[in-house]
């Protein structure tokens, strides 16, 4: 199964946000402090319904 896009509201530094991803393999770039590592827990926090922190 594929995740396709990830809405994001009032999550860590994200307010609104609608990402779009590819399959099979999406690629996250950026700067430091920027969100990368949010995202991600987003996704775990959506795959196992519970945070690493």
């Amino acid at each position: 199964m594929y995740l396709k896009t990830l809405h994001l509201r009032q999550f860590r530094n994200y307010q609104e946000t609608l990402v779009e991803l590819s399959a099979p393999k999406t690629i996250l770039v950026g700067n430091n402090a920027q969100g990368k590592s949010n995202l991600l827990e987003a996704v775990e926090l959506l795959a196992t319904l519970r945070s690493h922190r």
